[in-house]
């Protein structure tokens, strides 16, 4: 048995190694489009990260205060460049219209003159460039009140460099240049792995399967010495084969992109090393694998259901979707994913590797991961082969 599928499977991977579309979008064009994508991607968020930094920004300043202090401060700003409007709801017209990422409202509740200031930010904090224009407004307004502080205490005849604060704050950031690079790495590299195995398992499975029945060639397989079971199960190897093939090259074009082109893709203000050991990449192909056989699995059981290779295209595409779907909701970060959500297949998979490369892996998770994946994937095997055996489906017309 296992010889008659060792020989289909040769038969199927030499079909594929021939046909140049499967080998360039198999070996060829991870190499090359991981690393283009990423370097372009790198570099354009570096220049707008650098534009950012390097622009002062215009501040519309609504100033209700009529403080003088505050006032002649406001006018020598050079943190950014005041653009005066006499009422709120002109500022917010003038935000809207994007004449400034941000707005500063200024009233007066109490204290004397300097003091009792009411400042309010508008601005949209999914917009980079308020928020760094917002910083820079707090960096203004911090420097103000130490600056009245001392000219208040220096009228009293008090030293405000001798007085200690009732209050200190100091941030540290712990975060280092490897955890912000893994960081990235975890957020790109499940999803472009996944993606990789079922495109790769799209392009060889609709082919042998779909393919051959709509150019007539299954009829000859079928009634070889080979039996349905030998069929699709060498089918399926050869699918699985191409997939991770696909997967693991996408990781490598992927890993050079990120490690000659990745900086920019860092955080403004941080900086990230890329690298994984080599343990890491052992539990990424463990955690793969049975992702890789659900994916195979799935399409030799679109691909012997089709007519031919635009339905099971048309068939795929749903899967596809949800594919990437699923993914880009890894990627965003936005669902808290633990426990029992890792019997879940394939999102297992995604939030699974992305612990492993964050190297916070847990030991109940990966075992959630593999057990329900391997249990999805040997009963998608089984029913590819249960379909392959039925006339009714392998014949409709």
């Amino acid at each position: 048995m296992w010889n008659n599928i060792r020989l289909l499977f040769a038969k199927e991977i030499t079909g594929a190694v021939r046909d140049r579309r499967t080998l360039f979008l198999t070996v060829f064009f991870p190499l090359l489009f991981y690393p283009l994508i990423v370097g372009v991607m790198g570099h354009f968020t570096s220049a707008e990260q650098r534009r950012i930094v390097e622009t002062i920004p215009t501040v519309i300043v609504v100033d209700r205060a009529d403080d003088p202090t505050f006032s002649a401060r406001l006018q020598a700003a050079t943190e950014f460049t005041p653009f005066y409007e006499t009422d709120v709801s002109q500022g917010r017209a003038d935000l809207d219209a994007k004449l400034g990422p941000l707005m500063m409202v200024v009233d007066k509740t109490t204290g004397g003159q300097g003091l009792g200031l009411d400042v309010t930010l508008y601005y949209d904090q999914s917009d980079q460039a308020a928020m760094y224009a917002a910083e820079r407004v707090r960096e203004f307004l911090q420097s103000y009140l130490k600056d009245v502080l001392r000219e208040k205490l220096t009228a009293l005849g008090l030293n405000y460099d001798e007085i200690s604060p009732p209050l200190k704050v100091t941030v540290q950031n712990t975060g280092t240049s490897e955890s912000v690079g893994r960081m990235i790495l975890s957020r790109l590299l499940p999803y472009f792995m996944v993606l990789a195995i079922l495109t790769g398992a799209m392009g060889l499975g609709a082919e042998i399967t779909a393919g051959e029945k709509e150019r007539g060639t299954i009829a000859t397989l079928l009634v070889s010495q080979l039996s349905r079971t030998e069929i699709v199960l060498g089918k399926f190897f050869a699918v699985l084969t191409v997939s991770l093939v696909s997967s693991i090259l996408s990781a490598v074009g992927l890993l050079i992109g990120v490690r000659f082109f990745g900086g920019g893709l860092a955080p403004l203000g941080t900086h990230a090393s890329f690298s994984l050991g080599m343990g890491d990449f052992a539990w990424i192909l463990g955690v793969l694998l049975p992702l890789a056989v659900i994916l195979a699995a799935l399409v030799i059981i679109v691909g012997s259901y089709a007519r031919n290779q635009k339905e099971a295209s048309a068939y795929l595409m749903p899967i596809y979707m949800v594919i990437v779907l699923v993914g880009i909701v890894s990627m965003t970060g936005g669902v808290s994913f633990a426990g029992a959500r890792f019997l879940i297949p394939v999102a297992n998979a995604l939030y699974a590797l992305q612990e492993i490369i964050m190297n916070e892996p847990q030991l109940q998770h990966l075992i959630y991961t593999l057990a329900a994946n391997i249990a999805c994937g040997a009963f998608l095997i089984a029913v590819s082969i249960r379909l392959f055996k039925r006339e009714t489906i392998l014949f409709r017309s």
